[in-house]
């Protein structure tokens, strides 16, 4: 009887644990492709036409004004992730200053390693700490 409920608490942990990683990797998926594209008009469109049974103008008026402020969404992420980006280098940059050459190294790989898992793609970072690197080691 022991064995068997064994059994129960193994499978009920194993589909915890995939049902977790299916709602992250989902969440992701669905936050990237909102921030890439910017919201999805047409299936906002039709839930609201859904819940609130919008009037053909209604849906046209809507639509407009969707598809306006999609544009200032995009723009607006845009600006705040060029913002959100000079702030994350001049930080990775101001913590090499503390490192010792070797840490340096160490720590460009490990940022390396973060950009690549989370498909960022650090500009000028890494010349960055090596110059750093040189200006510290002189």
């Amino acid at each position: 009887m022991r064995i068997v409920w064994n059994y129960v608490l193994l499978a009920f942990c194993a589909g915890l644990l995939i049902g977790a990683w299916v709602g992250v990797y989902h969440e992701r998926t669905v936050f990237h492709q909102f921030w890439s594209h910017g919201p999805d008009t047409q299936k906002i469109l039709a839930r609201l036409s859904r819940k609130l049974d919008l009037t053909p103008q209604q849906e046209q008026q809507v639509e407009l004004l969707l598809e306006a402020k999609r544009e200032k969404i995009l723009s607006l992420h845009q600006q705040m992730s060029s913002q959100f980006e000079a702030l994350r280098l001049s930080m990775r940059a101001d913590m090499a200053e503390i490192l010792t050459p070797e840490q340096q190294v160490q720590f460009v790989q490990m940022t390396q390693e973060w950009d690549k898992r989370h498909h960022l793609i650090p500009s000028d970072f890494q010349a960055r700490v090596s110059s750093t690197a040189s200006l510290s080691s002189q």
